[in-house]
């Protein structure tokens, strides 16, 4: 019986042994290395943040106000099929002077956007009527940046695996095998272009000029590679 045993583990051992026993094994180098590629792409979404604000002597009236301002800003935007909306933050808090609190004021904020600019820009004359402008930015929208990622990921890769071969072409090495790899993207984020607060709603009823201008995105690629050593 252990005459048995033992030759069934000798057995197994032997189907984990080279062919030859006398091949070297093969033996690499580490090298880590990256590589990106990059466009410049138009910003063809507009985003504007809007407000409403209220103060009043009790937080009701504040509340009450802000809400209806926000409702007419709303209705406006609605059944618009290129434009998006979504309400922000609303807060009510006491005014203090003097260490008393002598009113209170109410404040909810409105973010829109929409890849139709010029439709934007003209209901944004009749948002003024209602609300003010916080601050106004152009940005890639996420279908553009997709379909650009995209692009860019592929010749990103191309990249790195051009400059992997030139590596173990310089080093003098026969090939080379991919250990790992990491992909990340990267865009700027959209200058804000903050709108000067109006004393009155009548004084702000045109909208500012406005220039959609381009955002740059790039993919980097990186990972390690090991370089084959020996000339097997």
């Amino acid at each position: 019986m252990m005459i048995t045993r033992v030759l069934t583990t000798l057995a197994l051992l032997c189907l984990y042994l080279p062919a030859n026993a006398h091949e070297l094994p093969i033996h690499y180098d580490h090298v880590s290395l990256s590589a990106s590629a990059s466009k410049e792409v138009p910003q063809d979404e507009l985003q504007i943040t809007l407000y409403a604000v209220s103060e009043a002597d009790d937080a009701k009236t504040t509340s009450k106000e802000v809400s209806n301002r926000i409702h007419k800003a709303l209705s406006i935007l609605n059944n618009k099929k290129d434009v998006t909306s979504q309400t922000g933050s609303f807060n009510t808090h006491p005014v203090y002077r003097k260490q008393k609190i002598t009113g209170w004021r109410s404040r909810q904020t409105l973010e829109v956007k929409s890849t139709n600019a010029a439709e934007l820009s003209q209901l944004l004359v009749r948002l003024q009527n209602h609300v003010l402008i916080e601050n106004i930015r152009y940005n890639v929208s996420e279908q553009n940046r997709r379909l650009t990622e995209n692009q860019l990921i592929d010749e990103a890769i191309a990249n790195f695996q051009h400059r992997a071969r030139q590596i173990t072409n310089g080093m003098h090495r026969k090939k080379y095998r991919l250990v790992d790899m990491n992909i990340s993207t990267s865009h700027p984020r959209p200058q804000l272009m903050r709108a000067r607060m109006a004393t009155s709603m009548a004084e702000s009823s045109s909208a500012p000029p406005i220039q959609s201008g381009k955002q740059r995105i790039e993919v980097t690629v990186s990972g390690k590679i090991e370089v084959q050593l020996n000339n097997q």
